[in-house]
């Protein structure tokens, strides 16, 4: 179809950049990115536009000029960040995605298409209490206590909204999302997430640099590393709509404790040290999140199955690709 593009919002982000980068080595699509950073990416993009999602007009000119066949929205404030600038996050987070949902239903009025929406959501979204052991599926205890976990909910409700019933106007969009468990890359550290205490110690042992945790040695979340996540991705959208009995999957591949990632990152740097200086608010939110995730409709819908264990995550793609 002339014209027709992929839209990436959030593209200079963590799954930004690898997601552009999966994309550049397996199919030559049109790609158009939208950060308010600057992208690393430019020479795998057909067009970097450097702006916010929460600006109309840039979204209104790519509505009028392309063919969106499917959006992959990145863009938003992370969980430590939003409970420090409440106003940012519900313009980014809440404005900002009902924007792209609108730029998406605007894409079946001029061209008569569905566009295929993926929307990254997050285990935030639950409030376990009391560090629940038992494997939590995705409709139980969704009473998310923090900002970024109630709009992420919100979002994923509206998603699900215009899938099934349209807008006023019985326009529609093909919703699909994940909620992901911490994601570990080796290509980035990461910023404003809570989750974000594994990949600094992982950083900081590469680097010879002792490392002061955020929150206590029993904490332990699900995770995955980033090929997984990209994986993850591209297989929800590449599955046939029919198979899909769901619009929100979890996954995860492993749920370690803090003591067990020092642990293993010990094995291989035995010099590194690691002292804790626990932040309260932060790990207040870790401790209303589950210890272990249920993925089995994800396995069973669209065949997810990560390629990372603990250990490979560590040996195969870690220590593999950080300490070269």
């Amino acid at each position: 179809m002339k014209n027709s593009i992929t839209l990436i919002t959030g593209a200079s982000g963590e799954i930004g950049e690898n997601l552009i980068d999966y994309f550049s080595k397996i199919d030559k699509r049109k790609i158009i990115a939208i950060d308010i950073n600057g992208s690393k990416n430019q020479n795998n993009i057909f067009k970097f536009i450097k702006g916010s999602i929460l600006n109309i007009d840039i979204l209104n000119n790519i509505n009028e000029e392309y063919v969106i066949e499917e959006i992959y929205h990145l863009a938003a404030v992370l969980s430590t960040k939003a409970e420090k600038n409440k106003k940012l996050a519900q313009n980014v987070n809440i404005d900002g995605t009902n924007n792209l949902f609108n730029l998406a239903l605007s894409q079946n009025l001029k061209n008569n298409i569905t566009t295929k929406f993926f929307f990254p959501s997050s285990i935030a979204v639950y409030n376990v209490k009391n560090n629940y052991i038992i494997p939590v599926s995705e409709n139980r205890f969704c009473n998310p206590k923090t900002i970024y976990g109630q709009h992420k909910l919100f979002c994923e409700n509206l998603g699900i909204a215009f899938d099934k019933y349209g807008n006023n106007q019985n326009f529609k969009i093909d919703f699909r999302s994940i909620r992901f468990p911490g994601i570990i890359s080796v290509n980035s550290m990461p910023s404003g997430g809570t989750s974000d205490y594994a990949p600094e110690m992982i950083h900081c042992a590469i680097k010879n640099k002792n490392y002061s945790c955020f929150v206590n040695e029993k904490s332990r979340l699900p995770f995955i590393v980033m090929p997984d996540a990209i994986k993850a991705i591209i297989n929800i959208m590449i599955t046939p709509k029919k198979k899909l009995k769901k619009n929100i999957y979890n996954i995860t591949s492993f749920s370690p404790s803090v003591e067990d990632l020092l642990k293993t990152i010990q094995k291989r740097l035995p010099e590194f040290k690691m002292n804790y200086n626990i932040d309260k608010m932060r790990e207040d939110i870790v401790n209303q999140w589950p210890n272990f995730i249920d993925d089995s409709n994800a396995k069973n819908d669209w065949e997810w199955k990560p390629e990372y264990d603990l250990e490979s995550a560590f040996n195969n793609y870690i220590f593999k690709n950080l300490e070269n």
